[in-house]
């Protein structure tokens, strides 16, 4: 893992710091299986979406449960690899575990940020979604990578609550700028294709995929960096 004194500061330092990893060959791997994961997922449950008072079409329910468990083996692979984890990249241990029901709450408490915010549909309204899920979740981000990559477990939040001066600012700033973009137009691309894109389903169904790969990936790297500048200091 990087030395501390490696870390470079600014705003520019940080993003640098960041991305550096995201180009590391090790990285091939889960990064192919997050954007076909995405991609084929989301077109199985497009097209299979269950009517009203019947049960659930058997793609429909088992794509479902193979893109939760496949993003969380797949996100816990991504962190453990930028951050240089001891931990296996793959491994399903207790960290894994802790880690998805962590990434569960997350995302209940994401789901909630949005409920709050409104639930308004268009550019208006997914541009205030994501602004405040990226705010409201960016202090906790040192702390859920550690969760997945330290060892011994990271159960602890109290730790990762430090040092906010040197990943907090920056993590936001590049998070609204980078990330947070990519991740509304991915939500108003899925907007589309529940209304029915028509014969431009294809086409978005096969562009969102990567495109929610890419916004996930950025918030990765700059969490691991957040983790890092907090784990070194």
């Amino acid at each position: 893992m990087t030395s501390n004194l490696d870390r470079r500061p600014g705003l520019g330092g940080f993003l640098a710091d960041s991305m550096r990893p995201l180009f590391s060959s090790r990285l091939l791997v889960p990064v192919l299986v997050l954007v076909v994961l995405l991609t084929a997922t989301n077109i199985v449950i497009l097209l299979n979406r269950p009517i009203p008072h019947q049960p659930p079409p058997w793609p429909f329910a088992a794509a479902a449960i193979a893109r939760v468990a496949g993003l969380f083996l797949a996100t816990v692979a991504v962190l453990r690899l930028m951050t240089g984890s001891s931990r296996p990249a793959w491994r399903p241990d207790g960290a894994f575990w802790l880690y998805a029901a962590t990434l569960l709450l997350f995302m209940a408490a994401s789901v909630a940020v949005e409920v709050a915010a409104g639930s308004g549909r268009g550019p208006a309204a997914a541009v205030v979604r994501g602004v405040l899920v990226t705010v409201g979740t960016a202090p906790l981000a040192a702390w859920f990578t550690a969760i997945a990559v330290e060892r011994p477990l990271a159960w602890r939040p109290w730790p990762w609550f430090r040092d906010f001066g040197r990943w907090l600012p920056q993590l936001i700033f590049w998070g609204l700028l980078l990330a947070t973009p990519l991740n509304i137009l991915h939500a108003l691309l899925g907007d589309w294709l529940v209304d029915g894109a028509g014969r431009w389903f294809w086409p978005v169904a096969l562009v969102d995929g990567p495109l929610s790969a890419a916004g996930a990936l950025i918030g990765f790297a700059l969490a691991a960096e957040a983790y890092r500048r907090v784990a070194q200091h």
